[in-house]
């Protein structure tokens, strides 16, 4: 065993919550460690969509536009149209006013986590955490190494080992279990697809498999994607888990058979929990912070994580910094970062999901799809980042810098 000398901070998990928060601790000089499960570059179940509020953090945070993701590899294609479906109808379809980019996880993170030790931070990949001991703050690995810190941070996923730590008083069990999602994905080969599309599906896919789908209603509360990456295709659905509890193996076979690829029907997609509107409005308990999936940060709509787990991990970040550089109150601090910044947002995008899927649920189609049709361009703008959910109003205070 090796026991490390203290950190200021140490953060449980190297996706991009984790590498932001620890890129962004380093530039303030703060001492990181930052501890990753898995070597780099490792898999992840991700659709690998890239709103336009990442690509804009990004560029913001990370000095990284656009031209420089495409140097280092990381976007893996460019959506320029949609097609939205509710059940078998198409609802809206056409071209995007800006991209959606889509890249692979495995080269997002490991490029993420390169930051991060270029800012300062020690990257401990293959660092799998076995124990926490909030009263010390000291983290251990399976290794036996043992890591001291000032405070915590955990970045480590939905299934959050430091969330897990907590005490049952830190949050409401009973809202995150209710708000919690469900997954299934399957990623198959673009070339298979395209030999294998058939045209029998009620739902027509483009030919070049080229355009980002939303199948709304593909099961409860929750819907599916067709998602291009240039060497594949990934398909899924996803919804409420508590309305998904059965059948949703079945409901992904008749979504393949919906979209002509009933072909890969045989194949086992990969299942996976989500968030889906339980996020800990107060993350914080002692000296730990909960950021990304850990905190169930997503978008209550579409499960999008990655904007959500690299907004959060800079607002932990500025906490943690006026904590340990003047003293304020880390947890009070950073919930109250998260009520101004993002917790409107997502109360806001959470009602819209209640009575869109509320109204899918009660076979209300037609005023469904006439409000979808007069709201379409500004739901896509919020979406994007360019508005907000709340009264589709302009609102900065979702994206600017924090000071």
């Amino acid at each position: 065993m090796v026991s490390r000398s203290e950190y200021d901070a140490v953060i449980v998990g190297g996706g991009p919550a984790g590498s932001t928060a620890a890129y962004l601790l380093g530039k303030f000089g703060h001492r990181v460690a930052l501890l990753e499960k898995q070597r780099y570059p490792r898999d992840k179940v991700c659709g690998g969509c890239l709103s336009q509020k990442s690509i804009r953090f990004l560029d913001r945070v990370f000095c990284a536009p656009v031209p420089a993701l495409r140097r280092e590899g990381l976007l893996d294609f460019t959506g320029t149209r949609y097609a939205l479906y509710i059940e078998r109808s198409r609802a809206l379809a056409g071209d995007l006013a800006a991209p959606f980019y889509f890249t692979q996880r495995d080269r997002y993170d490991a490029y993420l986590a390169g930051r991060a030790a270029e800012a300062g931070a020690e990257v401990h990949d293959g660092a799998e955490v076995a124990a926490i001991d909030h009263a010390r703050r000291t983290v251990t690995t399976s290794d036996g190494d043992r890591y001291s810190a000032r405070v915590l941070i955990g970045a480590d996923g939905i299934h959050s080992r430091v969330r897990r730590s907590l005490p049952r008083c830190a949050f409401d069990r009973d809202r995150w279990r209710n708000n919690l999602g469900l997954a299934l994905e399957l990623t198959i080969p673009r070339e298979e697809a395209q030999a294998s599309a058939n045209g029998d599906g009620t739902i027509r896919l483009d030919d070049g498999l080229t355009t980002p789908h939303l199948v709304f209603a593909a099961c409860r509360w929750g819907y599916g994607w067709v998602f291009p990456n240039s060497e594949a295709i990934v398909v899924g659905i996803g919804g409420l888990l508590q309305k998904n509890q059965k059948g949703l193996r079945d409901r992904f076979g008749e979504f393949l058979n919906a979209i002509g690829l009933s072909a890969f029907a045989d194949r086992k997609p990969t299942g996976f929990p989500l968030p889906f509107g339980n996020y800990i409005p107060s993350p914080a308990y002692g000296e730990a912070l909960l950021v990304g999936d850990a905190g169930g940060f997503a978008s209550p709509i579409l499960g999008e994580g990655i904007f959500y787990a690299h907004r959060t991990a800079e607002l932990a970040a500025h906490a943690v910094h006026r904590h340990l550089a003047t003293g304020a109150p880390l947890g009070e601090t950073y919930a109250a970062l998260l009520r101004r910044r993002l917790i409107p947002e997502l109360q806001a995008e959470a009602a819209l999901r209640n009575f869109l899927y509320g109204c899918l649920d009660a076979r209300m189609r037609i005023p469904l799809q006439a409000f979808m049709k007069t709201t379409s361009a500004r739901v896509i703008d919020a979406v994007q980042g360019f508005r907000s959910f709340r009264g589709f109003r302009r609102d900065d205070d979702l994206h600017t810098a924090v000071w």
